[in-house]
């Protein structure tokens, strides 16, 4: 068996992946029989074989058009997102088994339906959690002309998966009139508010392919480049003294539920949230803080009912 061997661009490259499963499929190439790689995989491991490009398959006499259901389509691109480097061998392999068995494509518990929708639900879990815990911090920063005025507000976020690019037009549509950056070891965004093009800004090292005008009608910009480090964050800033004072005082003692709130907002985010050095105090202090709003609390007074006729 003849095997054959895919190399993407970059980790969520879509369209690559589209293009090869295409020619696979409909040159009935199996899926034991295909390798995929990404070029940022090799460049990471040094044991790792020089990344090779090979020929697509031609289609096989008489192939039938490639059929797929949409919701299919997109599950695969939330998967695509997912790090687990297995994703497009399991994507493959579905879209292989759709068109050989059809009946695949309406069995839920069908094992490989099964696995990706557990780790679409992971992707989609840490997209909302990248909405709800970045925080920025004010950074100065001189205005200027494309890119407004007032304070960069700068934040650092870990993400598990390569979903940095996808939570950006939710941070573009919150925050459109603020300058702001979100730095990540996967890639780093900038907002440049009062751009009214990409060409603007080439004076400051921005290349046209790594940006891009989501606001149809109206001036901003965002670029994106590499990774940074936690190094590069910004500090502590005085208002979040205040937003840790306020914190403490809306704290519940009598409502805590300790599971809960660690599957909500996972430990793995704790070390960049300014409200967690709280967290484990408030949580020892809560028992006796229940207790006592307990034995404050006034009592209510007995109600006698009337007595029947």
């Amino acid at each position: 068996m003849q095997r054959h061997t895919v190399t993407l661009d970059h980790p969520t490259d879509w369209q690559g992946f589209r293009t090869a499963a295409r020619a696979l499929v409909q040159a009935d190439v199996p899926p034991q029989a295909v390798d995929w790689h990404c070029q940022s995989d090799a460049a990471h491991d040094l044991f790792a074989p020089e990344p090779h490009c090979q020929a697509l398959p031609s289609p096989a006499p008489h192939a039938p058009p490639l059929r797929a259901p949409p919701d299919f389509v997109r599950l695969c691109e939330q998967l695509i997102l997912h790090r687990d480097p297995a994703r497009f061998a399991l994507m493959y392999r579905l879209l292989w088994r759709m068109q050989h068995t059809p009946g695949v494509r309406h069995d839920p518990l069908d094992a490989d339906r099964v696995h990706l929708q557990y780790l679409c639900k992971a992707v989609r879990r840490e997209v909302h959690q990248m909405h709800a815990f970045v925080r920025f911090r004010p950074v100065a920063l001189a205005d200027a002309l494309h890119d407004g005025s007032g304070p960069l507000h700068v934040a650092w976020f870990e993400p598990q998966h390569h979903i940095v690019h996808a939570v950006a037009p939710f941070f573009v549509g919150r925050f459109s009139n603020m300058r702001w950056a979100i730095l990540t070891p996967l890639a780093c965004l900038r907002w440049w508010p009062q751009a009214p093009s990409v060409a603007a800004l080439a004076d400051h090292g921005i290349a046209p392919q790594h940006a891009l005008q989501p606001l149809a009608g109206r001036p901003g910009v965002l670029s994106w480049g590499p990774g940074a480090s936690a190094d590069a964050a910004p500090p502590a800033d005085a208002g979040e003294a205040l937003w840790l004072t306020y914190y403490a005082h809306i704290f519940n003692p009598a409502r805590l539920k300790v599971a809960t709130m660690c599957r909500e907002m996972p430990r793995h985010y704790w070390a960049h949230l300014p409200e967690a050095q709280l967290i484990t105090p408030l949580v020892q202090a809560a028992q006796a803080r229940s207790a006592a709003m307990l034995a404050s609390a006034p009592s209510m007074p007995q109600r006698k009912l009337p007595r029947r006729a």
